[in-house]
């Protein structure tokens, strides 16, 4: 995944990790540091980043592709192999946007906060 720079802008934000298999589990406290910080920009790289995730759904579109490729040529072992790289990797992006979810839902309510018009 690409990197992040929110913590350069605002280190008081909690580290999301960086990894395809999706961010850390939130716990409480990522939740309250979210919701105590008030740098608008970075969380909005934060939010950014965590949207990043939803571009690993492209990965579950190669593994079929070329499996019916592989079996349109004749190589059934090929297709067989990545049939099941196709599982394993829909498995992984479901993961991953679960887990940034969580995360982008809590950033989200405190950039609305941050940004509400009094009145």
């Amino acid at each position: 995944m690409a990197s992040h720079r929110y913590r350069e802008v605002d280190p008081s934000l909690p580290d999301v990790g960086k990894s395809a298999g999706g961010p850390k589990e939130m716990t409480l406290d990522d939740a309250k540091a979210i919701m105590a910080s008030t740098d608008v920009l970075a969380l909005g790289l934060l939010h950014g980043y965590l949207r990043s995730y939803a571009a690993t759904a492209g990965a579950i579109m190669f593994a079929p592709a070329i499996a019916a490729i592989a079996l349109v040529l004749g190589w059934t072992g090929v297709a067989i192999i990545f049939f099941a790289l196709f599982g394993m990797a829909a498995w992984v992006v479901m993961e991953a946007r679960r887990r940034a979810r969580k995360w982008e839902s809590v950033v989200s309510t405190r950039i609305a906060q941050l940004t509400a018009s009094p009145g």
